[in-house]
């Protein structure tokens, strides 16, 4: 068993989101989070039940997503989303931004959507996923702007699925334009060294594919 270094305790989680997995390998993907001392794991929607029951008795939090991965559904989607979630018995909720209203301008149906989530989540912590790498300086500010508005609990670099990773330059750069927001970096981190570069970038949490990997290289 490898143990989790100090900087990296209850900072890591596990994504369990790629299309292809099974219940068994949920199930698997669970039980080395807990063997690895994992804040949360990110499941789909689909898996929520079975990921409560995996990790019945221990501490470690159920994540699961809305809108995702591309975030262009519609509001009143995300919010029945919400709903089912929550009936299902995730701790948390991530939901992506409206990448392509941010793009085009149209802040009010951007903050409109996190709104309506926030509202049905009814205290269940909120997290807003942006994607980085397909934002300009410019959108990621007003992107910021919209989601220090709103009581959401983190805002997330990444959902995993853009070709780019995200880099230290981007948790430092949403630090700075979200100082009142918790990050969680996520995205193409593969090593532990990467991981703990990201925790002193800013980033109160690390959201990894592969927690093995992470924590032997």
């Amino acid at each position: 068993m490898l143990l989790t270094p100090v900087p990296l305790v209850h900072r890591l989680e596990l994504a369990l989101l790629a299309p292809q997995l099974s219940r068994a390998e949920v199930e698997a993907g669970c039980a080395l989070a807990h063997q690895y001392d994992c804040v949360s794991v990110f499941v789909k929607p689909h898996y929520i039940e079975v990921a409560r029951k995996t990790l019945k008795d221990t501490r470690i939090a159920v994540v699961s997503v809305v809108g995702f991965p591309n975030g262009g559904v519609t509001t009143a989607t995300k919010m029945y989303e919400t709903q089912d979630l929550i009936q299902r018995g995730a701790d948390e909720l991530a939901m992506v931004l409206n990448i392509g209203a941010l793009r085009d301008g149209d802040d009010l149906a951007v903050r409109n959507d996190i709104a309506g989530v926030v509202k049905t989540a009814r205290g269940k912590p909120v997290t807003v996923i942006l994607e980085t790498s397909l934002l300009s300086e410019e959108e990621k500010a007003r992107a910021c702007q919209i989601i220090q508005s709103a009581p959401i609990a983190y805002v997330m670099t990444a959902t995993g699925f853009a070709p780019q990773a995200t880099t230290v330059a981007d948790v430092q750069r949403l630090r700075a334009l979200c100082p009142s927001v918790k990050i969680r970096a996520a995205g193409g981190i593969e090593t532990q060294a990467t991981a703990i570069e990201m925790i002193g970038a800013g980033a109160a949490r690390v959201v990894v594919n592969d927690v093995v990997r992470v924590l032997s290289t």
